[in-house]
């Protein structure tokens, strides 16, 4: 059985995410991305970035998380969640890559500044880049969305749970997303899909 380390409150709510849209068994280990747990000798030998996710497949440890969702879809997917052939594997590549390139650590900036630190202490320019920032890409995204349900190709892939999940942090927290229906309407189906809710049960 597949072995899932992290938190329903990290990136691993991705892997966990796409298991369950698979029907896939898997355990659930509790790692917090700040917990002691990861910090120790057990987890630095499977994950020596002491961060979390990390999964275990039989002989295969991985880490990093966009690595491990392409390695499940592809082992078993069975074409769920993946492309039929290079051309739609590699927009899903594209798009993948596009938000963590361009918009996750900007999402992630604006959740940790509003999230964990007090409002006292906040950043302000870390905040003022990460807006701008975040406001230079999104359109590009909203106007690819235009009369899509899908970010690639015409059905729920990788792509569609890595990349809302990553936008969703932005708009916990009070990213402004109405100025963009298209990406907005995306992030509210993942955060209302039925793997997601299983997910969320798990906290």
């Amino acid at each position: 059985m597949i072995k899932v380390y992290g938190s329903v409150y990290s990136r691993a709510s991705m892997v966990m995410c796409v298991l369950e849209t698979l029907n896939l068994e898997y355990e659930y280990i509790d790692h917090l991305p700040k917990g002691k747990e990861i910090k120790q000798d057990a987890y630095l030998a499977l994950n020596p970035n002491g961060k979390v996710p990390t999964i275990v497949d039989g002989d295969l440890v991985l880490w990093e998380t966009q690595a491990i969702l392409f390695y499940l879809v592809e082992k078993y997917g069975k074409g769920e969640l993946w492309g039929n052939s290079p051309e739609e594997i590699a927009d899903i590549y594209r798009w993948s890559l596009f938000i963590s390139n361009q918009l996750e650590g900007f999402a992630l900036d604006l959740f940790s500044q509003y999230k964990f630190v007090k409002e006292e202490n906040r950043d302000a320019a870390i905040i003022a880049r990460a807006n701008s920032e975040m406001d230079r890409f999104m359109p590009i995204l909203e106007n690819h969305l235009e009369g899509k349900e899908y970010v690639s190709g015409n059905k729920r892939t990788v792509a569609d749970i890595h990349g809302a999940t990553i936008l969703s942090w932005a708009k916990l927290v009070g990213y402004d997303f109405k100025r963009f229906p298209n990406v907005d309407a995306w992030i509210k189906r993942q955060i209302k899909s039925e793997a997601q809710q299983k997910v969320n049960a798990k906290a």
